[in-house]
């Protein structure tokens, strides 16, 4: 059998076919540390000898109790002195390792060293996960150095369940400013709550993610203290739980002493525009899952309230106030002026009248970032329209702003209309649609969405209204998703400057029938029965004034790249006829002319033989196609010649 006293193995051999006496039993020591050995040989000797004695005895219960005491007692006394033996050995290694080169660093480095480990594994990302702290049971110096660091002891993230090991972290970060991101589960989402109000006063940030009613009163315990140095501060609540100010308890935040504060943000979180700390704050975001109209709740209800918060908060930098203004905006004609001067990103999402009213009240820098979402209500599209000139205004103010970037997603009626729009251009020149519901880009300057506007007609308006407003002379790259016919055309005739130009969707086929230039006719009767005479009688000039009136001049002359998704390239059309011959023909038109030739093509999910693709792969430069060979039951290739010289003049 095989016992372990510290480090070292004692072993006894016993024959497999005779029973175990104590003349059997061979110790087995290494040669090393003599000393100790002698001590544990002892002491192994003297116990198995008092367990083979005590095995003889009777089965009398008084009997084995007593001997147990006496094992128990005998045990303890042999295990000091083993203890005692240990030190010498631990003394001896613990010489060695302050020999080992990463023991002569100083005690800073190695901290260092241990706060880059704590960025990259933090403790308590799991349940039962130490992270960092592994390293400190290396040696007994790696130990010491972290727990003298009560910085590296500061940051407190991860889940609730390790409450052992936030409370010991709690304690060994001693008076460090603390940060913590804490992810509340279940009942130890409470219990690790408790812990948090005697260390918030030396609180820098704090984060609490899926607090609830069941466990409200942690959260009011925390609310409810004093913290003067509180720098960030949010909370976010479980979507179908809902926390009111009646969960905070008291009529203000950290009793009114939140001097620090910066950041504050609220997710489906209710509470009144008071609650709030003013004064010091350069982020605010408030954001509910759904709009909610109630009396019972103040943060809906009072306009003025909202209004003084953003009068005292002059030095706010993002704002985001989702589905949460008051209702009364809905009826508020015009109110006082709100000065955000060192505002650069304001999002807001409601209903068009409450938007519109507040961004009438509002006076933001030029350079804002502007996210507009437009949910549904009981009145029509129409109410939208006074924003566009405060829009417009917004954008022309000192510091103009030319936008090169434009995204647009006009769907069916069931999805939102969305306008993005960017002064830089992507570092990809085509971007891969993944479908209507993308996450915006937080770099794009202007975003505008409209839901639950169905009838066909104010859509329109609303996007030709747009338009009109961006400034989007200079555009560079645009991209339209859509699946409703438009006239694109005029929409975009203005953006002479174009380089690239994405086009998703079958509807979207007008448009790229405008980049071809049309074939030059002459409606006067008899035309070609007197082309000749006619032609003798009429000078250079008036020839070209005539000719010039029927010709259109293709649209986005300085085109580079396109791509095209979801387009049906056996498509008819009467004028203009089918959307192969009209995009080919654009392209030998393009290579034929050395000031505006494609540079690149990109067919992706298009309804497009593998003998029309290889055709317009001749015409460009770069042809990118996604192989997918799509015969359409309407295309007849018979009809089209596709190996004609590319540069031939077959108008």
């Amino acid at each position: 059998m095989r016992r372990i006293f510290g480090r070292h193995q004692v072993q006894s051999t016993t024959s497999s076919t005779s029973p175990t006496t104590e003349s059997d039993i061979t110790v087995h020591f290494p040669p090393e540390n003599d000393v100790q050995v002698s001590v544990f040989s002892q002491v192994f000797a003297r116990l198995e000898s008092r367990f083979n004695h005590f095995r003889t005895i009777t089965h009398d219960p008084n009997a084995r109790v007593a001997a147990i005491y006496a094992i128990d007692k005998e045990t303890g006394e042999q295990l000091k002195a083993v203890d005692a033996a240990k030190l010498p050995i631990h003394s001896r290694l613990t010489r060695r390792n302050a020999l080992t080169p990463i023991s002569l660093l100083p005690p800073e480095i190695l901290a260092r060293v241990f706060h880059f480990l704590v960025f990259e594994d933090p403790a308590c990302s799991r349940e039962k996960n130490l992270g960092w702290i592994r390293a400190t049971h290396v040696c007994q110096f790696w130990h010491q150095v972290a727990l003298d660091d009560s910085s590296l002891w500061a940051k407190i993230s991860g889940v609730s369940e390790n409450t052992k090991l936030i409370s010991e972290m709690l304690a060994r970060a001693r008076n460090a400013p603390l940060v913590i991101d804490i992810y509340l589960r279940g009942e130890s989402g409470l219990e690790t709550l408790r812990m948090f109000p005697p260390h918030l006063s030396h609180t820098r940030e704090l984060r609490l993610h899926g607090p609830s009613i069941h466990n409200s009163d942690g959260v009011r315990g925390i609310c409810g203290r004093e913290a003067p140095a509180l720098e960030h501060f949010e909370l976010r609540a479980l979507v179908k739980s809902s926390i009111t100010s009646r969960d905070l308890g008291g009529t203000t935040l950290f009793k009114g002493r939140a001097p620090r504060l910066r950041t504050f943000s609220l997710f489906q979180i209710l509470v009144p525009w008071s609650l709030i700390p003013h004064g010091q704050l350069t982020h605010l975001n408030i954001v509910l899952i759904k709009e909610v109209f109630t009396t019972n709740i103040p943060l809906c209800g009072d306009l003025n309230q909202l209004i003084d918060l953003l009068v005292n908060c002059p030095g706010l930098e993002i704002l985001a106030l989702e589905r949460c203004l008051p209702s009364q905006l809905a009826q508020f004609p015009h109110g006082q002026t709100i000065h955000l001067p060192r505002l650069s990103r304001f999002c807001l999402v409601g209903s068009g009248s409450c938007i519109t009213n507040l961004m009438k009240m509002l006076k933001l820098p030029s350079s804002t970032r502007l996210h507009l979402h437009f949910t549904s209500e009981n009145t029509s599209a129409h109410n939208v329209h006074p924003l566009l000139p405060i829009v417009s205004a917004q954008l022309q103010g000192p510091a103009s702003v030319e936008f090169k970037n434009l995204s647009l997603t006009f769907g069916c009626m069931y999805h939102p209309l969305k306008m993005t729009a960017s002064t830089s251009v992507p570092a990809s020149r085509i971007h891969q649609f993944q479908g209507f519901e993308d996450d915006t880009d937080d770099n794009d300057e202007f975003v505008l969405s409209f839901d639950e506007i169905r009838e066909l007609g104010p859509r329109i308006d609303l996007l030709e209204g747009v338009c009109k407003v961006l400034p989007i002379s200079n555009l560079e790259f645009l991209s339209i998703c859509a699946f409703r016919s438009l006239n694109w055309v005029e929409l975009f005739k203005r953006c002479t400057k174009l380089t690239t130009l994405q086009l998703i969707g079958h509807r979207t086929s007008s448009l790229v029938r405008a980049l071809t230039t049309p074939k030059v006719t002459d409606t006067r009767r008899g035309w070609n029965w007197k082309k000749r005479r006619d032609s003798r009688d009429r000078t250079p000039g008036q020839l070209a004034s005539d000719t010039a009136v029927h010709a259109q001049p293709p649209i986005f002359p300085k085109l580079k790249f396109l791509s095209l998704n979801g387009l049906d390239f056996s498509e008819k059309e009467d004028l203009s006829g089918i959307l192969f011959d009209v995009v080919e023909k654009g392209l030998r038109q393009r290579k034929a002319s050395r000031k505006t030739p494609l540079r690149m093509l990109r067919i992706d999910d298009c309804a497009i033989s593998t003998r029309r693709a290889n055709a317009l792969q001749k015409l460009v430069k770069e042809f990118h196609w996604d192989g997918k060979d799509v015969f359409n039951e309407y295309e007849d290739a018979d009809d089209h010649d596709l190996e004609m010289d590319p540069l031939s003049d077959s108008d």
